[in-house]
This record gives structure tokens, sequence and C-alpha cells, in this order.
């Protein structure tokens, strides 16, 4: 995969509720993350790629997003909304969160899939 995906991700991650559809990801990078080409992101396709995307950016293989890491993909004010305990790191649990809210939010329609 390549870093494009990546920050598609981010941008997911960063508030991309703002990204309603898929149809805002750039077709090659849709088509990466699309595992069963159906044109829609799954659930299941969101969450492994968010879990790709995550061991992708852990640079340093310690389970924490450190600003440096994030820097590439977040801006500061888009890193501090994700590190909700405010410790400078965001947690594995914080991104799978904040990656939950995302996708929740741009399934408009409740369906389990982003169209």
């Amino acid at each position: 995969m390549t870093r494009g995906i990546l920050i598609a991700a981010i941008i997911l991650v960063a508030g991309a509720a703002s990204a309603e559809t898929v149809g805002e990801l750039h077709e090659n990078e849709l088509k990466a993350i699309d595992s069963n080409n159906d044109g829609f992101l799954s659930r299941d396709e969101f969450n492994a790629f968010s879990d790709y995307a995550f061991q992708e950016m852990d640079e340093d293989k310690n389970g924490t997003l450190g600003l440096d890491e994030a820097k590439p993909f977040l801006d500061i004010k888009q890193f501090q909304d994700v590190d909700r305990d405010n410790d400078n790191f965001i947690s594995r649990a914080e991104y799978d969160e904040q990656m939950n809210d995302d996708f929740n939010t741009a399934d408009q329609d409740g369906n389990g899939q982003l169209d």
C-alpha cells in the first residue's frame, strides 16, 4: 500500500467524518482498501486498513503514535483531538476509538458500509 492510502486513512481519523462518501477517496486508494472490489468499504475492510495504517505510522513499533510519527498526517489540533487523555501520544485504543467514531459518522445511512 502507498503513503497516499495512509493519508486517506488519516483524513478519516482527523475528523474525516468530513469524508462523507467513499467517492471522496482517490479511485486507486479505494481499490487497495476495498478487498472484495464491490465499490464499498465494509466495516471489516475499514478496520483492516485502519490496523495497517496504524502499524505503518508507528515507526518505533511501541504501540503508540508520538507527535513526530503523526506529523506527516495530522496537524497539532488534529493530534490533540485524537489524543483524548492528553498524554502527547495517540494510543492504539484512542486511535481505534477515533476510527470507529469516524466510520460511524461517515456511514450516514447506518448500513455498515461506506458508499
